[in-house]
């Protein structure tokens, strides 16, 4: 559960799994999540969509960026988030396909915060509020079918960067090159 300083935007961002979830109320998880401090954005996603930590990390980068040029698509930092991991433009689209639902059984949680504090103590609680356990593993098992439908990346596509790195790690690559996409239609 490394918490990260991005100097840049003056933000801490701590980005963890939580393995065998159990979320009856999806709405309602959530807004325990962000009842800690006001001020954390905090964002839950199911692992099935998501290609690693780097995925994940990319979406937070772009959505402080989009935020600090004033270039959000929407008022809130985790729905940013939630819009770059998923690749999409349209909130119901990206709830779709990274959403939390009650058949959601590893999940990735995304949170930034101006201090470190406000951080540590909502992972110390994740486990409690998902009914889950701590595992920062979950964020490597993302379905390989599920990203690939969720990003339309094409066996051409993934042949075409064959060769360099794991089968993971060229998905994760593809992922980065369609949200980069994203952020530049922005």
């Amino acid at each position: 559960m490394p918490i990260e300083f991005i100097e840049k935007y003056g933000k801490y961002v701590v980005i963890t799994g939580v393995r065998d979830v159990r979320i009856p109320d999806p709405e309602t998880v959530l807004l325990r999540l962000r009842e800690f401090d006001e001020k954390t954005e905090v964002q839950i996603l199911d692992v099935a969509g998501v290609a690693g930590i780097d995925h994940l990390r990319f979406a937070v980068l772009n959505a402080l960026k989009a935020q600090a040029q004033g270039k959000q698509a929407t008022g809130a930092l985790a729905v940013e988030i939630l819009l770059y991991a998923s690749g999409q433009r349209q909130i119901k689209n990206a709830i779709a396909h990274l959403g939390v639902s009650r058949d959601s059984r590893h999940v990735a949680v995304v949170a930034v915060a101006g201090e470190r504090a406000a951080l540590e103590r909502l992972v110390s609680e994740l486990p409690n509020i998902t009914m889950g356990r701590a595992d920062e593993s979950v964020l490597q098992e993302g379905d390989d079918a599920t990203i690939r439908r969720i990003f339309g990346l094409s066996d051409d596509q993934m042949e075409a960067v064959a060769g360099k790195g794991s089968r993971k790690e060229r998905m994760t690559k593809l992922v980065i090159e369609k949200m980069a996409l994203l952020s530049v239609q922005a």
